[in-house]
């Protein structure tokens, strides 16, 4: 009852100030909130969004700035299709029709990013949301374009550090944000110029957080007790074993402070035939795992101790934030440093009409620090990825009425994990891809056809080196009802071949097999499972058919669509059995299905010369279940919610209603999870300053503050999501 009336109330309120407030005198500063003209850079022919036959999400300018959080995954969430899994408030991947990690690729200007967000849940993106100008998203298969991992999707992150033409009026931002959830800060700042046709973008940005505050406890206790006996009914041996005590904290996550900063530099040549460019970006990030997810070591340290977030760091955490003495935290230190080359070109005449190339070379490394009772910090295990990767892509000149685009794709890099929790040996891979993809238009419809092959090795020494050929298919056609919506038909088929924790987790490289006991095996700390991988896994197999309708026009707008994705050889981990009070899983393989619907509606509900309503409806549900084995563990609910967002001259507000069902379809070792429903709302001012503009702004989330687990989420019972939370800031653009 009290949450209906606060919904009433707030819906009334907002209503109520949009029509009295709007001031038709102001000069109108908010750009178009419908983007079905973008030009979509992550599509086959870079049309814009209603022309392509691939379900996109597209968040670019203000939409963006309005959405943008830390992470990937938190910065999409409220996109159709896409869902956030979180480790703790400092990681967030992003979960598409619900696949996630090695399933969903994270580009930085359509190539490859380098790091180690793959191989364990508790590892962040190496790129920063807060940077980007757009970001875009195809969901469902996009193997064709980017590589058998983007099997459930792909999630690109563009900015501006090369850029690409001239620049009439140097631009500048720069901005400060704090949010009450965490009492956190950050700033941004960018800087565009064009000096006749040399171009410079520089970039910074500087964040920090204290621990983020909650309803209510921090661990859910009962949802743990059940889990235990859970595990004990099903036939394994508690023994007698001292439990280990787990301090909980009330109102907060313990040990969830952050502090991260980077920045970017970048210059280009262009002209009318094109541009090419070069750029160095550098960041580090600084987080802490919440308490009690993270298993300790008890072995040895030796000297290696980390001298620039030792004893310092650990004095500092346990004085701002009021640990108890003698607890004991881990944090993850994060260094990544990457330069860029880019460029185009656009012949005059002849078969090739545009050349694009790029490439870039990434040392990504970070270091899992183990806080002492005392305050010092040991170095409990360090990876590092390193390499490069690229691609090289030529739109042809039309053959008959086939318009097309070839390309080819790159990658050398070397992974390595030293320390007490590395569980995968240093393998160095190569993959090398080549593909295709050619449009037909005629009586309004829009076919298209592709084709990739693509060669991988993966070799961690010893007689365990593997190499596999991966080739996916793909046929679309885009039918065009009237000059304001078209349907969608497609269907594809995709291979994917195993990554390195799939094949080689706790294997030997030489002999090439996991070892025979037990006592040898190295813990996965961030899932709690001692793992063993299986070399001999063969390729996932994908075959994905969707159905979609688009209205990109008019008053009303929106998408509606359905997938149907199966997938034969689908690998997970698979509980074998248990040793020391830890569960041995192992990687397998099995088929499973993956189905669902989603869809979103715009209409227009008030115009004036005062400003406009507009009313949104959105939706989505996935379901993934495994042949014969129960359903896909963390599949994100469905959900349902309505918005109202009123764009005047001089200024905005939007209040959104989330409704998030229980999750009722779990794995093996899930326990359902409880609904809930989401309060968010927004709204922002433009002060015209001639050449410049000044906007200041406000968010709340999380209004009704509830307590909310997230299913997605390895950690639901340790870490649940920010409760209430307010965020002001200020932007100024010249």
């Amino acid at each position: 009852m009290n949450t209906s009336k606060s919904i009433f109330l707030s819906v009334t309120t907002f209503c109520y100030t949009g029509l009295a407030l709007a001031d038709d005198r102001q000069q109108d500063h908010h750009e178009s909130h419908f983007y079905e003209d973008e030009i979509v850079v992550s599509a086959p022919f870079q049309g814009s969004e209603a022309e392509t036959a691939l379900p996109i999400n597209l968040l670019t300018g203000e939409m963006l700035q309005r959405q943008v959080e830390g992470e990937i995954g938190a910065t999409l969430r409220n996109q159709i299709g896409i869902h956030n899994t979180s480790f703790g408030p400092s990681v967030g991947q992003a979960v598409i029709r619900g696949q996630s990690g090695n399933r969903v690729q994270i580009l930085q200007n359509s190539v490859n990013n380098i790091d180690a967000s793959s191989v364990s849940p508790d590892h962040t993106n190496g790129v920063e949301p807060a940077l980007a100008s757009r970001i875009e998203v195809i969901r469902g298969p996009a193997t064709l374009l980017y590589g058998n991992g983007a099997i459930g999707g792909i999630v690109n992150v563009i900015d501006e550090r090369i850029i690409e033409a001239t620049i009439e009026r140097p631009e500048f931002i720069i901005e400060q944000r704090h949010d009450t959830v965490n009492e956190g800060n950050s700033t941004v700042a960018k800087f565009n110029g064009s000096f006749g046709s040399v171009n410079l973008h520089l970039d910074a940005f500087s964040s920090d957080n204290n621990d983020v505050e909650v309803k209510g406890f921090a661990i859910d206790e009962a949802a743990l007790e059940l889990l235990e006996d859970a595990h004990e009914g099903e036939g394994h041996d508690d023994g007698e074993h001292e439990e280990e005590e787990i301090t909980n904290s009330k109102g907060y996550i313990a040990n969830s402070d952050a502090e991260s900063k980077g920045y970017t530099a970048g210059t280009s040549i262009s002209g009318d035939k094109g541009f090419i460019g070069f750029s160095v970006s550098s960041m580090d990030n600084n987080y802490g795992l919440p308490g009690g997810t993270h298993g300790h070591h008890e072995e040895e340290h030796g000297e290696d101790h980390d001298e620039e977030h030792g004893e310092e760091h650990g004095e500092e955490h346990d004085e701002e934030h009021g640990e108890e003495e003698g607890e004991e935290f881990v944090r993850i230190d994060m260094e990544q440093t990457r330069y860029d080359i880019r460029g185009e070109y656009r012949p005059d005449g002849g078969f090739v009409e545009r050349l694009q190339a790029s490439v870039n070379y990434t040392d990504y490394e970070h270091s899992e620090l183990e806080i002492e009772p005392d305050g010092t910090s040991v170095i409990g295990t360090q990876f590092s990825n390193e390499g490069y990767a690229g691609r090289v892509t030529i739109n042809h000149a039309p053959i008959g009425r086939l318009n097309g685009i070839w390309g080819a794709q790159f990658s050398n890099t070397e992974f390595s994990a030293s320390g007490e929790e590395a569980f995968i040996p240093k393998t160095d891979s190569t993959g090398i891809a080549i593909f295709a993809i050619e449009r037909l238009k005629a009586a309004g419809m829009h076919w298209e056809f592709g084709y990739r092959y693509e060669s991988r090795e993966t070799d961690p020494g010893g007689s365990c080196d593997r190499d596999e050929d991966t080739r996916s298919l793909s046929a679309s056609v885009l039918y065009d009802l009237n000059k304001d919506s078209n349907i969608m038909i497609s269907l594809s088929s995709s291979q994917r071949a195993p990554t390195l924790e799939e094949r080689y987790s706790n294997v030997k490289a030489n002999g090439c097999a996991a070892p025979s006991d037990p006592e040898e095996f190295v813990a996965h700390a961030a899932t709690g499972l001692l793992e063993v991988g299986d070399p001999d896994l063969g390729k996932e197999e994908a075959t994905n058919i969707e159905l979609g309708f688009r209205q990109h026009n008019g008053p009303i707008t929106g998408e509606f669509s359905v997938f149907y994705n199966e997938i034969k050889d689908f690998i997970y981990l698979e509980d074998i059995g248990e040793f020391e009070e830890q569960t041995i899983a192992s990687y397998v393989a099995k088929d499973a299905t993956f189905y669902g619907a989603e869809g979103r509606l715009t209409f227009q509900a008030f115009q004036s010369e005062r400003g406009e309503l507009d009313i949104s409806f959105q939706g989505d549900l996935v379901k993934a279940d495994l042949d014969d084995r129960g359903d896909v563990p963390r599949i994100p609910p469905a959900r349902f919610g309505v918005g109202f967002s009123w764009h005047a001259p001089a200024w905005s507000a939007d209040l959104k209603i989330t409704k998030v069902l229980d999750q009722k379809d779990t794995g093996i070792g899930e326990l359902r999870t409880d609904g809930y429903t989401m309060l968010d709302a927004y709204a922002d001012y433009h002060f015209n300053l001639g050449s410049s503009e000044l906007l200041i702004f406000a968010k709340g989330s999380n209004l009704l503050d509830e307590e909310v687990r997230n299913h997605t989420s390895f950690l639901k019972n340790f870490a649940p999501e920010p409760g209430r939370g307010f965020r002001v800031g200020v932007r100024y653009t010249y």
